[in-house]
């Protein structure tokens, strides 16, 4: 019997020891890594109906050009948690979807800066990381 629970608490102990070692990672990962926030068109038309402020970005994530603009705006939210970016997949939707949404002429993928519902800056195109940066530092 004795032999028994120090086999088990051995057991434990290393268990204990993986779950600490896991729990350590995700605490790492968690601290940081940060992404952007993929909208639902329902959620965005509401956030300019509520009139927020906010940066977006919207692109037809099946584009090249798209795919890696995402980790381009994955970096800025991991270097800069403050400033919450916000993505639109414009995919299936119409040519037009955002031009009617936002009242100005979209070519995408393109980057919105949104103040009380309404564009204040935009740039069309994906940015490189520092580009990407200044843009949105210039127009908050």
């Amino acid at each position: 019997m004795k032999d028994f629970i120090k086999k088990f608490a051995r057991e434990i102990s290393v268990f204990g020891l993986v779950l600490v070692v896991f729990l350590g990672l995700f605490i790492y990962r968690q601290a940081t890594y940060a992404t952007y926030t993929t909208l639902s068109s329902t959620k965005f038309e509401q956030k300019i109906e509520n009139k927020d402020s906010f940066i977006l970005v919207a692109g037809n994530s099946s584009d090249n050009t798209m795919k890696s603009f995402q980790e381009v705006m994955t970096t800025y939210q991991t270097k800069n948690r403050k400033n919450k970016i916000y993505y639109v997949d414009t995919k299936g939707k119409s040519s037009n979807y955002l031009t009617k949404k936002l009242n100005v002429n979209v070519s995408t993928p393109c980057t919105f800066i949104i103040k009380k519902g309404k564009v204040t800056a935009k740039y069309p195109g994906a940015l490189q990381y520092y580009y990407f940066k200044d843009f949105i530092n210039a127009n908050l």
